[in-house]
């Protein structure tokens, strides 16, 4: 067996990223270890140290062993045995039950994310006992609570670098991509602060008085979950930037953010190819661009709460600017679709809030046609079947950055009408106005699509 494999790899893992100590020891008591043999033990001290082997006499100094825990957890995991020294002789601790509590205490409650270990006591002939620790990386990147990121190289842990923190952050699950730093961005010259700090004090009235703290732009985008401190800088995280940064600012630094809005004129059901008559690409923060989308919808159909009788659509108003509008093929755009407004709000701020951020090839578009309005997002297939959001069941791939959004004080048009329900509600409200059911929501190549029917 190779050293790197002597992990557990195939244990059970909890899911939820920062576990906090509660959940931490509900993990170790509900989760059975398996347990480490003496020939294992032996074998494992074959080589000595490496980098994936840290041997340690005794327990002593929790913030060095702190500091070897996050490198191996952030290179590519392995075990720290105590109880065996240098020349690979096995000494023993004098009590493996309280070294096990404090390795305990350091994983669940001085690293973040927490650091889950196989904890395992091995006993020799002798009666000395050691003590080992065994850990992955699959949580990584992990750091101190003083933002301190460590990396282990062969047998010796260093602090890591700007560059190999940009590529662990880049190699996340896309879950996490909200997470990751920009690493060409800075707070002080990126972030807007009025923006910002609108929602910090409409969200906390009276927190934030006029003889408080200042406006400690790092301090608020660290506690909100938005800011990570590499090295001596604080950055702003991917979610940070679209939340609240300049809107040239973000343009520059996550062109692939953007989001393609047109108006086609006629229908994909009935012509192979609709002309475009007019074609916007939204940059900038997710306020801006939500507003940009939700203007560019109201341009073309109407947002209603409920289905209008048949003698209201007989007695409707006459045409408008853009019935009688002709575009460059000479072809005229066809009367206003109607649509529920909670469904779109609902389809809009999804497809704001729910986009796969790590999708570098791909963009967000909505269409506009005669007769329905098309949502395309980047997006990957996530732990559940896609049908299970027709049950009400998702996995939000930003969370923090849709908890923001969708809070009334972030101040987008679509956050201040508050909607929810999810695809559900969507679908069952669509059908009811418009007596037709959504196409969708369906993922092909890497994009979800959704496509409501409009009431003509």
């Amino acid at each position: 067996m190779s050293r790197k494999r002597h992990n557990h790899s195939q244990r059970p893992r909890q899911h939820s990223g920062y576990a906090g100590a509660a959940g931490y020891h509900a993990y170790q008591v509900d989760v059975p270890a398996q347990t480490t043999s003496r020939t294992e033990l032996v074998r494992l001290l074959r080589g000595g140290e490496d980098t994936f082997l840290e041997l340690k006499v005794r327990y002593s100094n929790a913030e060095k062993i702190t500091a070897e825990i996050i490198a191996l957890a952030n290179t590519a995991g392995g075990a720290i045995i105590f109880g065996v020294n240098d020349q690979l002789r096995i000494e023993g601790v004098e009590n493996p039950e309280d070294v096990e509590e404090q390795l305990r205490d350091i994983c669940a409650n001085q690293i973040q994310p927490p650091v889950l270990p196989y904890i395992n006591k091995v006993a020799f002939d002798s009666g000395r006992r050691v003590v080992v620790l065994e850990i992955d990386a699959a949580d990584r990147p992990h750091r101190t609570l003083d933002d301190r990121f460590y990396l282990r190289e062969g047998a010796i842990k260093r602090e890591a670098s700007r560059e190999e923190l940009s590529r662990i952050y880049h190699e996340l699950h896309r879950t996490g991509f909200e997470q990751v730093p920009v690493f060409q961005s800075n707070i002080e010259t990126d972030i807007d602060e009025s923006l910002l700090w609108s929602y910090v004090r409409a969200v906390n009235p009276g927190y934030w008085g006029e003889t408080s703290k200042g406006y400690p732009n790092d301090a608020v985008l660290r506690e909100m979950g938005l800011a990570v401190k590499i090295e001596d800088d604080w950055l702003p995280t991917v979610g940070g930037l679209l939340l609240f940064g300049l809107n040239e600012r973000v343009s520059k630094l996550l062109p692939r953010a953007d989001i393609l809005v047109t108006r086609y004129s006629g229908s994909p059901q009935k012509d192979r190819t609709s002309p475009a008559v007019e074609q916007v690409r939204l940059s900038g923060n997710l306020l801006r661009q939500a507003d940009g989308a939700l203007n560019f919808i109201k341009r073309y159909v109407d947002l209603l709460d409920a289905r209008p009788s048949r003698k209201a659509r007989e007695n409707g108003s006459p045409q408008s600017v853009e019935e009688i509008f002709a575009d460059s093929y000479g072809q005229f755009v066809h009367s206003r679709a109607g649509y529920h407004r909670a469904a779109i709000i609902e389809a809009l701020t999804n497809l704001l809030v729910h986009r796969d951020l790590s999708a570098r090839d791909r963009q967000s578009q909505i269409n506009v046609y005669d007769d329905s309005l098309e949502f395309i997002n980047p997006a990957q297939q996530g732990e559940l079947p896609l049908t299970s959001l027709r049950y009400g069941l998702s996995f939000p791939p930003n969370p923090r950055l849709k908890a923001i959004f969708t809070n009334r004080h972030y101040g987008a048009a679509v956050s201040a009408e508050p909607v929810s329900g999810g695809v559900p509600m969507a679908s069952a409200e669509s059908i009811n106005f418009a007596r037709r059911a959504p196409d969708g929501p369906s993922l092909t190549n890497n994009e979800f699509k959704l496509k409501f029917y409009g009431l003509l």
